[in-house]
């Protein structure tokens, strides 16, 4: 632990029952509300631990795959720890530093963390900072983990994000993105740029939340400076699976009894879309699943 605790940049954080507190945050965030109401849902949109895991068993072995038990490992935006009740059972680490904006998510992490005997045979580190304000020291991490984070920022924040990691981790090094990059070549894309364009009217173009959709040539220039960058598309959606201007049950009922159903049968019909590999020549590795 005090190894992990000397990765910190000098006088950036303070100490809040166990969770190291940047002094730039903010108070309170849309994700601390959603923390207390249903965690499980605001992470992953799942409805309890049982569906969670079954979402998560995928990405926890790619995950794996791509980690040494000598590596610090830094969860960006980790929520709750979702990937870290999964992953430090199954995976002994160097150390794990979960990166949060919200004070309360990094609580229930705290709380399910000191309770597993299992995954305290990993150190852990609890970080309360914007993913765009990252209080570690240069190259102190050997891999970083992003997953449905980046797609609830501002597109701008997601730049200074990326600043951040390439800054943090090592030469070498390894980031792996999930389900950050939704196509934005697409009906749902569509709706969301359209969104947006509201929000920007609105005087809101900055709000946590809303789900920004990306080109594949925004991704790759977002990972321009790393040596092997892996776009994997995942999943297939014609359909919205979410009509912003329809009321609540009317949403669901879209959802449940069209989209989903609809989306579901084309994804079994259509041939798998290849995976795309890009090489740049510098010396991190990324792999982005889309």
């Amino acid at each position: 632990m005090e190894s992990l605790i000397q990765l910190l940049q000098p006088n950036r954080t303070i100490t809040k029952t166990g969770i190291y507190v940047t002094n730039d945050i903010a108070n309170t965030t849309v994700w601390d509300k959603l923390a207390l109401e249903n965690p499980t849902h605001a992470v992953i949109s799942a409805t309890d631990e049982t569906a969670a895991t079954e979402k998560s068993h995928v990405q926890i072995a790619d995950i794996k795959r791509h980690l040494q038990p000598t590596d610090i490992v830094l969860d960006y935006g980790c929520g709750y720890g979702r990937v870290a009740q999964h992953l430090l059972p199954q995976r002994q680490l160097a150390g794990y530093i979960g990166l949060d904006s919200s004070y309360q998510m990094l609580q229930l992490f705290k709380l399910r963390y000191h309770k597993n005997d299992d995954e305290q045979t990993t150190p852990v580190l609890l970080l309360n900072a914007d993913i765009n304000s990252t209080p570690l020291q240069p190259a102190s991490v050997d891999a970083v983990i992003v997953s449905a984070v980046f797609l609830h920022n501002h597109k701008s924040i997601v730049h200074q994000a990326m600043d951040q990691l390439t800054r943090v981790v090592k030469p070498g090094g390894t980031v792996l993105v999930y389900s950050s990059f939704p196509r934005i070549a697409t009906l749902m894309g569509l709706q969301g740029q359209l969104y947006q364009m509201a929000l920007n009217l609105l005087g809101r173009p900055f709000k946590n939340g809303p789900v920004r959709y990306y080109t594949a040539r925004e991704i790759k220039r977002l990972f321009a400076s790393f040596t092997d960058v892996q776009l994997v598309p995942v999943g297939f959606a014609v359909l919205p699976k979410t009509i912003l201007i329809l009321p609540w049950p009317l949403e669901v009922a879209w959802r449940k009894g069209i989209a989903n159903p609809v989306n579901t049968l084309l994804e079994r019909i259509t041939p798998p879309v290849p995976q795309v590999s890009l090489c740049r020549p510098f010396r991190r590795y990324s792999k982005a699943i889309a």
